[in-house]
């Protein structure tokens, strides 16, 4: 049984200003992230979901995780946990999010995922319509470590030590990004937004628990 509040950074999104206006902020990116275990993992779990919420220019980016246990919905937020950038060179353009994250004294888990810039939204901002060039789908994979050494009182299984593999796919919620852009949204307000969304469907905040509740889910911190 392991702390699920120390599992906060996920990889995800992208977007390049191709249009810019004097004074006006990026636009707001909204993803939607998939796991799938993979490898030869041991004592690895990964949540059920993601999203991530970044600004169009890049910059850090707020994730929202969610996951279910003993029969109830849960999501965790974390602002600020993950770096967006991009690689270009002649006739290619990436987008990379990349996120270290600990937990407790060893506990290390790294993310990357990368996406071409290969399509393209166009949203309103202030009037003016500004085209943004976007990963339309990022790909990556999360390698987590966890000696363990910490623990007090391993569960009654005996199992300790965590290390693992999985893939990720972050594919932009283009319904989202548009109802944050119509909206005028700056990433803050759409995080909020999704987070009314997922507690209107029933989701909990998993926050309250934070360093008291253990649970099986860990994809490292």
């Amino acid at each position: 049984m392991r702390n699920t509040n120390t599992i906060f950074l996920w990889l995800l999104g992208a977007g390049l200003w191709l249009g810019l206006l004097n004074g006006a902020s990026a636009q707001t990116l909204v993803y939607r992230m998939e796991f799938k275990k993979s490898g030869n993992s041991i004592n690895f779990e990964m949540f059920d979901g993601a999203y991530f919420v970044v600004d169009g220019l890049g910059g850090t980016g707020s994730f929202v995780v969610t996951y279910r246990e003993d029969g109830r919905d849960f999501y965790l937020s974390t602002a600020d946990s993950g770096t967006l950038f991009f690689a270009v060179r002649p006739g290619k353009e990436r987008a990379i999010v990349r996120a270290t994250a600990q937990a407790g004294t060893d506990g290390e888990s790294h993310y990357l995922a990368i996406g071409d810039l290969s399509s393209r939204i166009t949203v309103n901002l202030r009037g003016q319509r500004v085209t943004l060039a976007v990963a339309p789908v990022l790909r990556g994979w999360v390698l987590a470590s966890d000696p363990e050494n910490d623990v007090e009182f391993p569960p009654a299984d005996g199992s300790i030590g965590v290390a693992g593999f999985a893939t990720l796919k972050a594919t932009l919620d283009r319904d989202r990004t548009r109802a944050a852009n119509r909206a005028n949204s700056d990433t803050a307000s759409a995080l909020q937004t999704l987070i009314a969304d997922l507690e209107s469907r029933g989701y909990e905040s998993g926050a309250s628990d934070t360093d008291t509740t253990e649970t099986t889910t860990e994809a490292a911190p």
